[in-house]
């Protein structure tokens, strides 16, 4: 069975190596030099500013990597545009509750960042999201750039009680910002804190007010993923090692303690910005543990089992991009087991039968199960534990005294759907 099961994930980790399935798109990507390129740059479904962009010329050619400074621009042929830009971002902009300053206070230092490009016209309206809020940025003519972001701070009430208070008086901002454009002025005094709002905000100025009177190029309609969510899901295969007590107290130091092979499916439902994925799991596989049966009157019955334990998982996981083509996986989730046709076997004392024994499995301890992998295109690999419950004490039910180890292989079946149709591609 083993030597079968290895010769299967040589297999799949052959085919995975060999087999392209990233997200790369038609697009066009301007060096800092001002070359141009065309070709497929990989789309990461950002939503704080790229680290790096890969780009490639054609589908069969290898990535070129190119890091934030080495970028002047890049857009998709039908998704998003980004420009390289040193914009001031005021850093105690806040909404995380955990987080929130004391006070509405400014810390506002300049970053060179990759900020998406929402309109790009005269006056342009650039987004930068960072882990405590979204900034929106202004740039115009013969103006400073003007940074928007909802913001929240801790105050103190007049009864004396800490209270969450708003700080984002952004349409106070916009009036002094356009003190000389009426018509920016009028579409500032009733625009929600929305991309579309302060869009149109920005386009009043260009048409009404600039030189030009031109409305800027409007990105919006494609400033977001093509799906709010995406689907993705494989076959998995791998070895688990139980090292578990016996859960009715057989006496034996380990009621398992071997490797087992197991197989399933899983899934990913991938969140906007294609990071955060919620996970699910239904796999297969064999275990033995034993257990006792105290009749009184001193005699005891000590047993053997084996069976089938399947077993459902379900969690987060975070997918952080690597170079090369890489992610790194960390996960966190809960399992619920089932066994499925166990044997039993008498092995001191009087023979019982199975509605005498106990023929369970371990429990999961309240704490979740941790896992960490790499994956590279169709093919990731994944080394996860779990605690489980040795007695009915509430702190080992807590932390626990047994332990699952599984590594694993997945290899994701079906196209990526977040991918673009192909279109012939060049480069000038």
């Amino acid at each position: 069975m083993l030597p079968r099961l290895l010769f299967l994930l040589t297999g799949f980790l052959f085919f995975a190596l060999n087999t392209s399935a990233q997200t790369f798109e038609p697009g066009l990507l301007v060096r800092s030099n001002g070359d141009t390129l065309r070709g497929e740059i990989e789309n990461g479904f950002w939503n704080e500013p790229p680290t790096f962009v890969r780009f490639r010329p054609t589908a069969d050619s290898p990535a070129q990597q190119f890091e934030p400074a080495e970028v002047r621009a890049f857009n998709f042929t039908d998704g998003r545009h980004f420009r390289y830009e040193t914009l001031p971002i005021d850093q105690a902009a806040e909404t995380r509750l955990s987080r929130l300053p004391r006070g509405n206070a400014t810390n506002v230092k300049s970053e060179a960042l990759l900020a998406e490009v929402l309109v790009d016209g005269p006056c342009s309206l650039l987004r930068v999201a960072t882990l405590g809020t979204v900034h929106y940025l202004l740039r115009c003519p013969g103006r400073d750039v003007l940074d928007l972001s909802e913001r929240k701070y801790l105050s103190t009430s007049t009864e004396g009680t800490t209270v969450i208070a708003d700080g984002n008086n952004y349409r106070s901002q916009l009036n002094l910002y356009f003190l000389t454009c009426p018509a920016a002025r009028k579409a500032a005094e009733t625009a929600a804190f929305t991309t579309a709002a302060l869009a149109a905000v920005v386009q009043a100025y260009n048409q009404q007010c600039d030189a030009t009177h031109q409305l800027g190029r409007n990105w919006l309609a494609k400033s977001g993923p093509r799906r709010q969510v995406s689907l993705q899901g494989g076959v998995l295969a791998g070895l688990r090692y139980n090292m578990l007590d016996s859960p009715t107290g057989s006496g034996s130091d380990c009621a398992d303690c071997q490797m087992h092979p197991f197989a399933g499916l899983y899934a990913d439902l991938f969140l906007p910005g294609r990071t955060t994925a919620a996970y699910g799991e239904l796999s297969g596989s064999r275990f033995r543990s034993s257990g006792v049966v105290d009749y009184g009157v001193f005699q005891t019955s000590y047993y053997d089992y084996e069976g089938w334990l399947a077993t459902a998982r379900i969690g987060i996981r975070r997918f952080i991009l690597m170079p090369h083509e890489q992610q790194l996986i960390i996960g966190i989730g809960y399992e619920l087991n089932r066994v499925w046709r166990p044997t039993l076997t008498s092995t001191s004392g009087p023979v019982i039968s199975s509605s005498e024994a106990n023929l369970t499995f371990a429990t999961p301890t309240l704490l979740p199960n941790v896992a960490l992998g790499w994956r590279n295109r169709r093919f990731t690999i994944s080394l996860d534990g779990q605690l489980y419950q040795s007695t009915d004490d509430q702190l080992r039910s807590l932390f626990g005294k047994g332990i699952g180890v599984r590594l694993s292989t997945a290899y994701r079946l079906g196209r990526n759907y977040d991918a673009a149709p192909r279109q012939p591609t060049g480069k000038h």
